[in-house]
């Protein structure tokens, strides 16, 4: 995780600090930000800095660290106002981090192709960005760094919890300016103040939206590194003391399961007190259906989301029978594929066409990426009528494989009474055991049927709640698959079960009766499971702990999620979801 990486960046120069000064916490006094300099300074050599210049130990040890740095003219240009680009080029480097090889911009006024785009966008968990009156998210780039912004960034890099430390009638009472400073930055400046990383000025304000100069930059950050009440490092590094966890419970590795290809690979199980952040990678622009920058680019539905090897994201927008595809290498939005005459199809059985299947009335209904194959599916129903003089219906339920071409991948041909309701199904499962076996679930007239398919034939029952050789399912259905058993989570009945296939076996695992689920998705033979922002782990045991808490999220944009409606994961173990109230697909960090 993020703060994991900076935290072990930094211990060595903390630890350098603490050999040649000393770590200590004192009383705010006004003005005394711009004190206590370094004791003991290497020297620098710029034209614009003599010795006697009043920051010139900041500067020093802190040119000397490697976190600031001069220009190709020996000059270092202390009194320069410092913009926003620059300072995230500064956090970058005083955490240890490397800057990012970036492919699109998160930032409509940043460009892939300027100079700090890789420095702003590893830099925007703790500097970050502004959402516009027109909609569109923007950086400022070449504005001044406020002194309320730099402010944020070192608590955010000195890993406070601004959610359980703030005290905000501490600035409320020092500052006669209180009042100036932003809301989402107030409980990040009272912890600056009570850990003595900021103090403020003799005349009793803050000035939270001047400007600073690279010189008051360098003090600033020297005494981020060395001030701080709980000797923390930047970026949560611990010196001395212990902050108090929440244990994580134990979880236990299944029996015998084996790994869906048609998953990403597993996810990390974050630290229980650890904060998150998260980024909106499409969409936040209000609903729409429009294609093009992230930037730009609307989202009108996701009814069904999956990411393959590349991270690229394919959601599903059913009612306008549309896939579409944020391609992460270019930050676009494009539309992948229409349900068009492409998805014609002809029933043939013993050499002669039984029926045509006409896209017309194909309904999609769910996604589903196949890791061992590369390949993506979709599934749907379709009901025809073969006669005017009969009351029955044919269902095909089929999947169809839509990359690298359209081709019927699985399907089942049954005869059903009764109306297009009975067999509309909007939560069945799809899972792969490899390139070319296939399991799925379908909802019919007499129950809930499982099938085994190998793709591009026929598709065979192996359980049906109808005779009790399965189980009825009511919510959003994931399924895992192991040798001989299949393991069901499904959020509308809250529970997890078991079909063990030889011999036949049906129980109940484990229930849940207190808490309504919201979103599942099968990852290295785990389930996640989301309810509101929550997001729980549970494996085929039944045992189960919090994956992510819903307030340990931190909303980059400020804009906050109220439910996941899909839920995935990238190759990076990092959280993909899908946020209806906002119109929008998110990462969180982990």
């Amino acid at each position: 995780m993020v703060h994991k990486k900076i935290a072990s960046a930094l211990i060595a120069i903390l630890m350098i600090f603490t050999l040649t000064g000393t770590m200590f916490a004192a009383p705010v006094e006004y003005g005394e930000e711009l004190q206590n300099m370094p004791q003991n300074t290497p020297t620098v050599s710029f034209t614009d800095l003599p010795n006697t210049h009043w920051a010139y130990k900041y500067i020093a040890e802190m040119v000397n660290k490697k976190v600031l740095e001069g220009y190709p003219d020996h000059k270092f240009r202390p009194d320069n106002t410092i913009s926003r680009a620059e300072f995230a080029t500064i956090i970058v480097k005083a955490a240890g981090l490397q800057a990012k090889k970036v492919n699109y911009s998160s930032f409509s006024d940043v460009k892939v192709t300027d100079w700090y785009s890789p420095w702003i966008e590893t830099a925007k968990d703790y500097l970050t960005g502004y959402r516009a009156a027109n909609g569109e998210y923007i950086y400022n780039p070449t504005a001044p760094a406020l002194r309320e912004d730099i402010t944020v960034a070192i608590v955010k890099l000195k890993g406070y919890d601004a959610a359980r430390l703030a005290n905000r009638s501490i600035i409320e009472a020092m500052f006669k300016d209180y009042e100036g400073i932003s809301e989402s930055a107030k409980d990040y400046v009272a912890i600056a103040v009570e850990n003595g990383l900021v103090s403020g000025y003799p005349d009793e304000t803050f000035r939270p939206q001047n400007s600073i100069t690279r010189a008051e930059a360098a003090a600033l950050l020297w005494r981020a590194f060395m001030y701080g009440n709980d000797n923390k490092g930047v970026g949560g590094g611990d010196q001395s003391t212990t902050t108090p966890t929440t244990p994580t419970p134990p979880v236990t590795q299944p029996a015998s399961p084996t790994t869906n290809p048609s998953t990403p690979s597993h996810p990390q199980q974050p630290s229980q007190a650890a904060k998150f952040s998260v980024d909106t990678l499409v969409g936040g622009n209000g609903q729409g259906d429009v294609d093009g920058p992230v930037r730009l680019a609307k989202i009108n539905a996701v009814d069904s989301m999956v990411l393959d090897k590349d991270d690229n994201v394919f959601f599903l927008d059913s009612r306008n029978k549309k896939i579409r595809k944020f391609n992460q290498s270019n930050g676009m939005v494009e539309t992948f594929k229409i349900v068009n005459n492409q998805f014609n199809w002809d029933y043939v059985a013993d050499g002669q066409n039984v029926t045509h299947y006409d896209y017309s009335q194909f309904t999609p209904i769910k996604l589903a990426y196949n890791l061992a194959s590369n390949k993506l599916y979709v599934s749907g129903n379709v009901l025809i009528k073969p006669s005017n003089y009969s009351s029955d219906y044919y269902n095909i339920h089929t999947i169809y494989e839509v990359s690298p071409a359209i081709q019927m991948a699985a399907y089942t041909f049954d005869r059903l009474s009764g109306s297009y309701g009975d067999v509309y199904d909007t939560h069945e499962f799809i899972s792969f055991t490899d390139e070319q076996t296939i399991f799925y679930k379908q909802q019919l007239g007499s129950g809930d049927v499982i099938y085994q398919a190998t793709l591009g034939g026929a598709s065979s029952i192996i359980a049906n709640a109808g005779d009790k050789t399965g189980v009825d399912l009511t919510g959003r259905v994931e399924a895992i698959v192991t040798n001989n058993d299949i393991f069901i989570f499904d959020t509308g009945n809250r529970t997890l079960s078991k079909i063990q296939l030889f011999p036949r076996k049906v129980e109940t695992v484990v229930s849940f009766d207190s808490i309504t689920f919201d979103s599942v998705t099968v990852c290295n033979g785990k389930f996640y499971i989301s309810s509101g922002t929550t997001i729980y782990e549970l494996t085929t045991d039944g045992k189960w702990s919090v994956f992510i808490d819903g307030k340990d999220l931190i909303y980059n944009d400020g804009n906050p999620i109220q439910k996941i409606s899909q839920l995935s994961f990238d190759s990076n173990g990092n959280v993909i979801v899908y946020d209806d109230d906002n119109k929008a697909i998110r990462r969180i960090n982990l």
